[in-house]
This record gives structure tokens, sequence and C-alpha cells, in this order.
């Protein structure tokens, strides 16, 4: 039984950043999902969980993800702009949503 996809629908942004930058590296590098679960400490199952939209990694993760993935530091720090954008932007679109429904 699969279970209901609410990460894309919640933060559109997000998960758009994220399989661009981040997942996106990953497959064209040829790096497996196992592969880089071993080199950040995390389990397999966990990278096919965030790849699937079923959660969002926290910061840290990414962060351990984009040096396991040879992000230098101008890419880090351009990538971190680049995420705290598409979380306001989130933020901004569940405010709408709530106040959308209140009415």
């Amino acid at each position: 039984m699969s279970r209901p996809n609410t990460t894309c629908k919640q933060s559109p942004n997000l998960t758009q950043l994220l399989e661009t930058e981040i997942y996106g590296k990953r497959r064209a590098m040829g790096i497996s999902q196992y592969a880089l679960a071993e080199k950040i400490g995390i389990t397999r199952n966990c990278i096919q969980q965030i790849e699937c939209y079923q959660h969002l990694p926290k910061i840290g993760t990414v962060l351990d993800i984009m040096m396991a993935l040879g992000f230098d530091e101008e890419e880090r720090k351009a990538f971190l702009g680049r995420y705290m954008e598409a979380h306001y932007k989130d933020g901004a679109l569940q405010k709408a949503k709530e106040l959308a429904e209140a009415v």
C-alpha cells in the first residue's frame, strides 16, 4: 500500500529545487542511493523516501548530501540562498491556502 504523497503539494518550490540540484546530480554522477547513504551515514531507504518525496530532508541532511556529492563552498552558498527563497515561497503558498480554506 503506497503512502499519500503530500510533500510536492505542500512544498513545491523546495521539492523542485532538491530534484534539480541534488537528486539530479546524484543520478548524473552515477552514484547509487546505497553508496550515497553509506557516505553520509543514513539508510538507502531514507534516500529513497527523500527522492520519492515522502518527506523533506532536514537541512543538515541536505548539507551532508551536498558534501558527499562534491559541492564546493560557492555552490553550497548559492544553493542555500535558493533553498531559503524556496522555503519562504512555500510558506507563503501555505498561508494563502490556509486563508482560502478559512473563507
